[in-house]
């Protein structure tokens, strides 16, 4: 339940607004990435204190992203540099946050989750990403390095199509469909482990096979709580009046963003269906295979006991038994019993039992 829920016993009784990191350690020293562009221009520098970095420029289009969260006299410095509300920077420290857009007098604000997936313990993990909004100006929060946003930054730098042209509202869509663009991918690859467990479910089910299928849909349901609060989040985001995104350029883009997410809750949901479907199969394959065994021993019981018979009444102990002092006695004893059983096992086999 970690994955879901932070402890908050840190801001306990604090008024709002408290600067409080609610979350893991990730990073020793916090870091600010600083882009400044336009269609012509771009200059990028990195600051390790938050009162070197420029402030903002309502002439400028500026991207600060700033690495690591945990510091809050970094974070208080950040707040004051960049004219962020308490409330909002409550909910940048706030890792456990749920997804949502907020409107703000100066900014509009977004936070959700980035996702990626641990190959060597089959698990995905979370991180949380935060948005200021201004015109001029976007400000990204990340909990630790390494992200999806490489890709936006070869586009900056190499000045391809609208992301220099168009503004900051647009580079935090570019933002966001590179977050949404990997839900799918990571869904996918999941997809594709879960399309290779069908054989094993079919053809040799065993524990090993049960616990990859609970894991998967653990991670799955996981997903899903992280992938539908921002389909929400899109979804108020179009909905809303907020200036810092430009209805007729701009806002076209992120409906595109709804019919992604919409896709990738289509796909969990139809993953996590298979993989109850392959619960009862593995179920049905496990019962299926503990009455053959039952059958085997029914069959062999079934055979033993009139040779158990037959052994019990020439095994008691009294003197005047037919053929006790025969010759042939013992060879003709297991001849009869050779000759029911096969005569069991053939009709058996006649029938179809095995």
């Amino acid at each position: 339940m970690a994955r879901f829920f932070k402890k908050r016993t840190e801001n306990k009784g604090l008024p709002p607004g408290s600067l409080v990191f609610i979350g893991t350690h990730k990073v020793d020293e916090p870091t600010v990435e600083y882009l400044y562009y336009n269609e012509e221009f771009l200059s990028e520098a990195e600051y390790i204190q938050a009162e070197s970095m420029p402030r903002t420029d309502p002439e400028k289009n500026q991207w600060y992203n700033i690495t690591g969260l945990d510091k809050v006299v970094f974070m208080q410095e950040v707040e004051d540099r960049l004219r962020i509300h308490p409330l909002a920077m409550e909910d940048v420290m706030n890792t456990g946050q749920r997804a949502k857009f907020e409107e703000f007098d100066e900014f509009a604000f977004i936070t959700l989750k980035m996702l990626r997936f641990d190959e060597k313990n089959l698990r995905v993990l979370s991180e949380q990403v935060s948005f200021i909004l201004k015109e001029t100006t976007l400000v990204t929060f990340q909990e630790e390095p390494g992200d999806t946003f490489n890709p936006i930054r070869e586009r900056l730098r190499n000045s391809r199509g609208n992301i220099r042209r168009m503004g900051p509202d647009y580079l935090t869509y570019a933002l966001l469909d590179s977050i949404v663009d990997n839900y799918i991918y990571l869904i996918e690859s999941l997809g594709e482990k879960i399309d290779d467990l069908e054989l094993q479910v079919l053809e040799d089910p065993d524990e090993e096979v049960l616990l990859k299928i609970n894991t998967y849909k653990r991670e799955l349901h996981f997903i899903l709580k992280v992938v539908k609060p921002a389909k929400e989040l899109i979804n108020n985001l179009l909905r809303s009046e907020t200036p810092y995104i430009r209805k007729g350029k701009v806002l076209p883009f992120y409906k595109d963003l709804a019919d992604l997410i919409t896709h990738a809750i289509e796909s969990v949901e139809a993953y996590r269906v298979i993989l109850t479907d392959y619960i009862s199969i593995y179920h049905s394959n496990v019962s299926y295979k503990m009455n053959d065994i039952m059958k085997v021993l029914t069959i062999f019981s079934a055979i033993f006991i009139p040779l158990s018979f037959f052994a019990g009444v020439y095994g008691t102990n009294f003197d005047h038994l037919p053929e006790l002092h025969y010759d042939f006695a013992y060879p003709v004893f297991w001849g009869v019993i050779v000759l029911i059983a096969g005569t069991m096992l053939f009709y058996f086999h006649r029938k179809g039992w095995f």
